[in-house]
């Protein structure tokens, strides 16, 4: 898997832990708040040993009276001598205390089932047979989400399920070593191991066939069965751990589908195809007309040629010739006019586009353009804040608008993270929790910090497809002006022949030197058009490999159907994790929030390796520390 994935699970899996040590409820005017936690002890194989939850009810004002519910049985209060009526699933307190923790069992089926299988050396056997072995061993656990529903798209109706986003940890002792876990982390502490992964069980089914070929990439987050490999020496049980979150907060679905942009991005594209093809249309038409000029242009060689050699014999047809030049001498002013006009369209367009695009504020001109195209590409403050706004912009158009100050994280991320990967850093920043970006946002007060955002963003802006183009705009007005140029040659060329031709008339001296005069003109005018055909030739075919290989494949592989189908189905599963928030029940009234932590059963050598995570995370790095966070869920 790539590196920029590793680190985006990795980022992922923090904020997840973080968001899970933070309550988060549903939003709602209630009467109190109720906090779940389900605890679930798996055996070896992920099988269900056994469940309890704990609730945490709140009120400033006390809790006398409220009424709860809850489905739990062998119900204890766990921190008070708080008591409590039921009847059925309703639980009455009566207390004034504002807090109230009690716990109980329940046989309910779990949202997320797991199943744990253990292979040493090819063979797969029950964890207890491999006890004491050594060896090559894989753990595979295969993850099944039971929180499925219905929702109907394009007239045909589609299985989708509650998008819980699940943590998976495999934590190895002293024994193990080589680690190894494809789409997750792997981290070293003392004597432990560890390895970690996020996961969206059974989201990859409910988008099958919806994803456009070009995001295949997000398919990489979608994994219903996650595996771990090791070199054992001694086997000891490792220690299997899972958390799944509801809370929309702790899963981020915000950042991780904008379905905001997906009309937008619709209409993007159309707009774009009926841009594309005017362009080629244009384009076409330039190359035929430069080669309808260049065939003239031959043709006038070719007969000045002849009136240079033949002077003798054109002196008697001197009275048709003098009429055709005077005829062409009076179309000079509409044909240099015609030029001038096609140019300054040109000059035009490209003003508009640089100033909307922010990089001028007063149009360029015939004689300042390659000045002030220079001095854009300098990379002035200008330049490089029309950069920072088309970022904002139109960059990602698939993901979240982003403010200045958290494009300068992402800015700062790719220059000191991701060796220059915007993308990359763009993911990476979107997967943080607030207090993570708050600190970052800190760090980017230091002067080194500030100069790194602006050092990345002058990078970026050097290296985008705007700079591009405004390099290659420089060279398009230049060769818009010879073509100009040319054009006043050839009608200068014509209206000399023209006085050559009456001058002739006096003369057949002066008239070789007339024809003379138009055949080296004529000559250089044909150099020009030859230049001017090589150009716009180069052109149409630039611009139609740029259409097969850019914006054929961009907008094929966007079908709006297809879009429209995604959007209903993220909103089908967004509202499904919406009003996920209890487990165990809770009234309408109050806000209420769940998560759940599974773990296979202690053992001596599973609780030891915990033991030394814990231990010795402090010392360890940036990542292993955070990994504190996680194992901490699975206290209980």
């Amino acid at each position: 898997m790539k590196k920029s994935l590793r680190i985006a699970s990795a980022a992922l899996a923090l904020t997840l832990a973080a968001g899970m040590t933070m309550p988060a409820f549903a939003a709602s005017s209630s009467s109190f708040t109720k906090s779940e936690n389900v605890y679930v002890v798996m055996n070896a194989d992920g099988s269900v040993q056994s469940t309890t939850v704990s609730e945490h009810l709140y009120n400033a004002g006390g809790l006398s009276s409220v009424t709860d519910v809850s489905c739990l049985t062998n119900i204890q209060n766990t921190e008070s001598d708080a008591a409590f009526t039921q009847d059925g699933e309703k639980l009455v307190w009566n207390t004034d205390d504002t807090d109230v923790y009690y716990k109980g069992d329940t046989d309910r089926a779990l949202p997320i089932g797991a199943k744990v299988t253990y292979t040493l050396d090819g063979t797969t056997d029950s964890l207890e047979n491999l006890i004491g072995k050594s060896g090559h061993l894989k753990i595979t656990v295969d993850l099944t989400n039971y929180e499925t529903g219905t929702v109907t798209v394009n007239g045909k109706e589609r299985t989708i399920v509650t998008p819980l986003v699940t943590a998976v940890g495999v934590i190895f002792g002293e024994d193990a070593s080589n680690l190894n876990a494809d789409h997750g982390i792997v981290e070293s502490a003392a004597k432990s191991n560890v390895a970690a992964f996020v996961c969206l069980p059974g989201v990859k089914d409910s988008l099958s066939g919806l994803l456009p070929d070009d995001l295949s990439a997000v398919e990489d987050y979608l994994q219903d069965s996650v595996t771990v490999e090791a070199d054992v020496e001694n086997l000891a049980a490792p220690q299997i751990m899972l958390a799944a979150a509801t809370s929309p907060d702790a899963l981020g679905t915000d950042n991780v589908f904008d379905l905001d942009s997906i009309n937008e991005l619709t209409d993007g594209i159309q707009q774009l195809n009926d841009a594309m093809s005017q362009l080629m249309d244009g384009a076409s038409q330039l190359e035929d007309g430069v080669s309808q000029l260049a065939d003239g242009t031959l043709a006038l060689l070719d007969g000045a040629s002849q009136l240079n050699t033949g002077a003798a014999a054109l002196n008697d047809g001197l009275g048709q010739l003098t009429n055709g030049l005077d005829t062409l001498t009076s179309n000079n002013d509409a044909l240099n006019s015609a030029a001038q006009q096609v140019a300054d369209g040109v000059l035009a367009s490209a003003n508009s586009s640089l100033m909307e695009g922010g990089l001028i504020d007063t149009p360029m001109t015939w004689d300042n353009y390659q000045s002030v195209i220079d001095e854009v590409l300098t990379m002035n403050a200008k330049t490089l804040a029309a950069a920072r706004k088309k970022m904002v912009r139109t960059i990602w158009e698939q993901e979240p608008s982003f403010k200045d100050s958290q494009l300068d994280l992402a800015l700062y991320l790719s220059a000191t993270k991701t060796n220059h990967d915007l993308e990359a850093a763009l993911r990476l920043m979107q997967k943080y929790d607030p207090s993570m970006i708050c600190g970052l946002i800190d760090l980017l007060t230091s002067a080194e910090a500030k100069q790194t955002v602006q050092d990345e963003l002058k990078l970026q802006a050097e290296n985008s497809e705007d700079i591009a183009n405004v390099r290659a705009l420089k060279t398009s007005l230049s060769q818009i002006q010879l073509f100009v140029s040319s054009v006043g040659q050839y009608t200068g060329g014509v209206a000399a022949a023209a006085d050559g031709a009456h001058s002739a008339k006096d003369g057949s001296a002066q008239l070789a030197d007339g024809t003379k005069s138009l055949y080296d003109g004529v000559t250089t005018l044909n150099n020009g058009v030859g230049q001017l055909a090589d150009g716009s030739t180069r052109l149409a075919d630039g611009l139609n490999q740029f259409n097969e290989e850019g914006i054929s494949k961009l907008t094929g592989s966007l079908d709006t159907d297809q879009i429209h189908a995604l959007k209903t189905v993220l909103d089908a599963m967004t509202d499904r994790l919406e009003s996920y928030t209890s487990f165990a029940g809770a009234p309408e009234e109050a806000s209420s929030n769940v998560k759940f932590v599974y773990k296979t059963g202690e053992t001596v050598a599973a609780a030891t390796n915990t033991a030394e995570t814990e231990t010795t995370t402090q010392s360890g790095s940036f990542f292993t520390r955070l990994w504190e966070r996680i194992v901490n869920l699975f206290k209980f």
